[in-house]
Parts: C-alpha cells; structure tokens; sequence
C-alpha cells in the first residue's frame, strides 16, 4: 500500500472506530436510561457518556468534514 492509500484508508479506519465507540457509549446510556430510578453515581455516569459522546460525534464531524489529499 503506498502513501496515498494509506492516507485514505487511516481516516476511514478513525471514522469506523469513533463510530462503533459512540455506539458503545449511546447503548450504555439507553441501558441506564431504561431504568425506573437512577441512583446519584448511575446519573453521574449517564452526564459523562453523554459528554463523551458528544465529543465522539464532534471528533467524527470533523474527520467527515477533512479534505482527502
């Protein structure tokens, strides 16, 4: 593979991965989310994977949005 495959390849393969970690992240959420009540560290969780999905989806954005070279 030379160079400029592999410039292609490397941000398909980052998409791929930050797209099955914020799938991870939102099947958590919906997991905690589907419970009745939610004890204080359970809601501090559910704050913290909603941050980090939040920038999973930006970082996503931003490789989508990268100019292929």
């Amino acid at each position: 593979m030379d160079r400029k495959e592999r410039r292609h390849v490397e941000p398909d393969f980052q998409i791929a991965r930050l797209e099955r970690k914020h799938a991870t992240l939102d099947a958590r959420v919906n997991e905690l989310d589907s419970h009745k009540h939610l004890t204080t560290e359970e809601e501090l969780e559910v704050r913290a994977l909603k941050k980090q999905k939040l920038s999973m989806k930006d970082q996503l954005e931003a490789q989508r949005a990268a100019p292929e070279s």
